[in-house]
């Protein structure tokens, strides 16, 4: 229905300039024709005065009706514009003027007009009517057959479309259905149903990866599970057979796989968060700088334990985020390099400002990571075979609650790594503008009291 309104539009603007058009050049041939008949009574009154020796009431009668047989009306006005015997004065202002030349001298001055003033007469109006009605046959029979053209073209791009639509609509169903395997490139059609099947592709691969991330989470978390009950069954068992072991060793060891369980837990929980971390998060602008010392300090005690050189260099820094997460980020990175870090080894804790960014990072001197293991590091519940014969702590949710919660913050993680040599994780945020000086003095005071509480307990004041 579109494309028939279109082009039945189409042919009545064109109708409509053809006949602006066609009036146009008949008022054009009706100007022209009246000069020509003013031009040609000039001559003949001329002839008449030449031959009369000036002017006569019959003769300027006679002129007068051969112009009327013409369908003109025709005044002749002497030198003082005054109309000369036998022709009355113009009955309208304006018409064409001729100047009766006899000798070279202007003897009189021919008005012609229209017999009726304001419409055209005789050959022309003749002539309009014919060409009108022939316009409106030509206009007709265009207009049925536009619509028709327009209609079957229709017709022809409607089914078109309908066919692939009807197929990506069935691989719609089927993947409602469960059937995410379904395909739906090569269903037809134009380039944008082309580029409609690849997108439905696209979605479907991505719920394939979802499906195989969860089946792979729940298998990682059933053995996890199944791992810890094993040595508590194991060791309660012990307990019940008295079998000579030391019953408070044997309590410890439950104590630890209790414990293991804990953590599983809460791994799991914060997974569960982390789907959606912007929903959780009350942000607003923050001393990222705080945060960082906060946290190095709150590990200070474990790599002394240790025996890992912990060390930080921190410039100010502004960000909006909100300070439980971004501890959160920072203790899950210290954590991880504190874990695979040797006695002896160290980490460095850096932030800085590059451009419009802040970096944060955490630099090691532990195991690192291998090449073909780095794209894998930020999946849930994976971990490195080498950390898996390091230490049977962590559950391979850390690293991916890192990179969840950066990302909600609008930055992300960026890790370099030599296996042997230690690995480096760097957190980009977008700066923000600190808080005016002129706002609550809460804002501002409260990491400046921090910075010289830290000042004063490094100097034991």
């Amino acid at each position: 229905m579109a494309m028939v309104a279109i082009a039945l539009t189409s042919v009545a603007v064109t109708g409509l300039l053809f006949a602006r058009a066609v009036d146009s050049e008949l008022t054009d041939f009706s100007a022209r024709d009246l000069r020509f008949s003013a031009a040609n009574a000039a001559e003949m009154a001329a002839a008449v005065y030449l031959e009369a020796g000036g002017w006569s009431e019959r003769s300027v009668r006679a002129l007068r009706t051969v112009a009327h047989a013409r369908g003109d009306e025709v005044a002749f006005l002497g030198p003082h514009e005054r109309p000369v015997p036998g022709s009355p004065a113009p009955a309208a202002p304006g018409g064409v003027r001729a100047a009766v030349l006899v000798g070279g001298v202007r003897v009189c001055t021919v008005i012609a007009m229209r017999a009726h003033h304001g419409s055209v007469d005789g050959a022309v109006r003749r002539l309009d009517r014919r060409l009108r009605s022939q316009v409106d046959d030509v206009l007709l029979q265009a207009g049925v057959l536009a619509g028709l053209v327009a209609l079957l073209v229709a017709l022809a791009v409607a089914l078109r479309m309908a066919r692939p639509l009807h197929r990506l609509t069935e691989v719609a169903r089927r993947m409602e259905a469960g059937e995410i395997e379904a395909r739906a490139t090569g269903s037809g059609g134009s380039r944008e149903m082309a580029g409609l099947a690849r997108t439905m592709d696209r979605l479907a691969a991505a719920l394939r990866r979802q499906d195989e991330l969860r089946r792979a989470t729940a298998a990682d978390v059933t053995h996890e599970l199944r791992s810890a009950l094993v040595g508590v069954f194991a060791r309660v068992e012990l307990l019940q057979d008295a079998l000579g072991r030391d019953q408070q060793a044997v309590l410890a060891q439950m104590a630890g796989d209790a414990r293991r369980l804990h953590r599983l837990v809460d791994d799991v929980d914060r997974l569960a968060e982390a789907q959606g971390p912007g929903l959780l998060m009350h942000r607003r602008p923050i001393a990222l700088d705080a945060i960082v010392r906060a946290r190095v300090d709150a590990c200070g005690d474990l790599s002394r334990a240790r025996s890992i050189a912990l060390s930080r260099r921190v410039a100010p820094a502004w960000v909006r985020g909100d300070p439980d997460r971004l501890s959160q980020v920072l203790e899950n990175l210290l954590a991880n390099a504190l874990r695979y870090t040797d006695p002896g080894g160290r980490v460095c804790v850096r932030l800085d400002v590059r451009g419009r960014e802040a970096a944060i990072e955490v630099a090691d001197s532990g195991i690192g990571i291998a090449p073909e293991h780095l794209g894998r590091i930020f999946d849930r519940f994976w971990r490195a075979p080498a950390a898996h014969e390091r230490t049977a702590e962590g559950s391979g949710v850390g690293l991916a609650l890192v990179s969840e919660l950066v990302l909600a913050h609008g930055g992300r993680v960026e890790v370099s790594s030599r296996p042997g040599r230690g690995s480096c994780f760097t957190v980009l945020l977008p700066l923000a503008d600190a808080p005016s000086a002129r706002g609550p003095a809460a804002v501002t005071a409260r990491p400046a009291i921090r910075r010289l509480r830290d000042e004063l307990e490094r100097v034991g004041a």
